[in-house]
């Protein structure tokens, strides 16, 4: 039996590369989709590479209204991955606040929001699995990346305060902070030679990673073989926050 069979597993940001390979991770694995993302159109067209069957729904991570109204709907699910996010590359002192408040609300705030919803309803049952995904620069500094840094940090936070919360009524709170993977967010590197290179350099694996790497590791942290992992964030970034 797949290992998730019988399970509801909701994915926001499941219509981007990153969400993409966590939605077909877990559907291969057996289970029950729940996807969501702001770009209703794309989510369609990719909930079809998956065959029939999947549940999709349009948001605005956001938007407070728009999250609540999202968990209405979705009701009563096994695992959550808060992976819906916006990178912003810019450096501090030209970066307007607006902008700033935008990235921590949808990066930290909106996780939070959708967690406080769906977690209690799954503390209620007794069981479930929260999984945020956080950055490697929770872990470390990067020219321009301040608002964006800031967030996955607090994100990376959270789930440790979550969880003790939490796993008293067998919710586990866990997250992943992956590396610079190779997604349609990371195309300011494709489209730069020099900056792909000095980037890679910077990498003791020697690469940067792939979505599917890290989807595997999503697999383990949600499965019951990872039961006694709370609260911790997982860095899966080739070495980068050591070098």
């Amino acid at each position: 039996m797949p290992r998730f069979a019988g399970k509801r597993v909701l994915v926001t940001g499941a219509a981007g590369g990153l969400g993409g390979a966590f939605a077909r991770a877990f559907h291969d694995a057996g289970a029950a989709l729940v996807l969501a993302d702001r770009d209703g159109d794309g989510l369609a067209r990719f909930a079809k590479t998956l065959g029939d069957g999947i549940e999709c729904h349009r948001y605005e991570q956001g938007d407070l209204a728009s999250i609540a109204a999202l968990a209405k709907a979705v009701g009563a699910i096994d695992v959550l991955i808060n992976n819906a996010g916006i990178l912003l590359v810019s450096p501090l002192m030209e970066t307007d606040p607006q902008t700033m408040a935008e990235v921590i609300r949808i990066n930290l705030i909106g996780p939070m929001v959708l967690t406080r919803h769906l977690g209690e309803v799954m503390a209620k049952r007794g069981s479930g699995v929260i999984l945020n995904v956080s950055s490697q620069l929770a872990f470390c500094g990067a020219e321009g990346r301040s608002a964006y840094a800031a967030a996955k940090a607090g994100l990376a936070q959270f789930t440790r305060t979550a969880a003790v919360e939490l796993a008293a009524k067998g919710v586990r709170v866990v997250a992943i902070a992956p590396g610079r993977l190779l997604t349609p967010m990371t195309t300011y590197l494709t489209g730069d030679p020099e900056r792909y290179k000095a980037g890679i350099a910077r990498v003791p694996a020697g690469r940067y990673g792939t979505p599917e790497e890290i989807a595997k590791l999503a697999l383990f942290l949600a499965s019951g073989d990872a039961d006694y992992i709370v609260g911790e964030t997982i860095i899966a970034d080739g070495g980068y926050v050591l070098s």
